[in-house]
């Protein structure tokens, strides 16, 4: 009994443990939605840690950050290329005189490993203007979904307010290779950022889920195996 209890326990420990190396190896953490109402806000500032860190801000009327594009139906700078002299946009820094990207539905962003050096593994933007419902998705080096986030924060006014600006994103230690963001009509976003942090961590609440689980499997395997 003694030598199968041990074989039981080391064959469910090792699974254990690879389960876990793989779930460590693999983790993602979805962010938001956030208040944001400048780069303070972000859960990535002060942006220290960073082999490499973007912002993109769209305060000078174009979209130029390295490594990364964007497409979505419609697609346009707002105070630039579209909505100009509306009263309809809704920048973080300057409200209606600022600028931000703007889509008709949905605006995905793509990274190229190959002009980064490495895909980032934190990334993120503001919503700054839309309806609900708002839903935001990243996808990893692979290609395959991280996730979603939904919200239903957008209060109604189109006149550059700053109480509905919030802030999506995600981390994943594999890299990500896109993100979507998507609303029924069109939508604004800001302060697109994205970098390669030097070290993306395992949630600790995440770590002990899986631990006590672990253990308590173990635990239930040695009385299973005592009767």
């Amino acid at each position: 009994m003694t030598t199968t209890l041990g074989t039981a326990l080391t064959r469910h420990a090792a699974g254990f443990c690879i389960a876990l190396g793989m779930m460590a190896s693999s983790h993602a953490a979805l962010l938001g939605p956030t208040p944001y109402l400048g780069t303070a806000d972000s859960p990535f500032s002060p942006f220290a840690g960073f082999s490499y860190f973007h912002l993109e801000d769209f305060e000078d009327g174009l979209f130029n950050v390295p490594g990364v594009s964007a497409a979505g139906s419609g697609l346009c700078i707002a105070g630039t290329s579209c909505f100009v002299g509306s009263g309809i946009i809704d920048s973080v820094e300057n409200g209606q005189e600022g600028h931000d990207h703007w889509a008709s539905g949905s605006i995905t962003y793509t990274f190229d490993a190959g002009v980064l050096g490495a895909l980032p593994n934190a990334v993120g933007l503001v919503w700054t203007d839309g309806v609900n419902s708002i839903t935001f998705e990243a996808f990893d080096e692979l290609g395959s979904s991280l996730g979603t986030v939904v919200g239903a924060h957008a209060d109604g006014n189109f006149a550059g307010g700053t109480g509905e600006d919030r802030f999506y994103g995600v981390t994943h230690s594999g890299g990500i290779s896109r993100i979507v963001i998507s609303d029924p009509s069109g939508i604004e976003v800001d302060h697109l950022q994205y970098g390669l942090r030097d070290t993306i961590s395992v949630s600790e609440p995440t770590t002990l889920a899986v631990l006590a689980f672990g253990f308590a499997a173990l635990g239930f395997t040695r009385r299973r195996n005592l009767r």
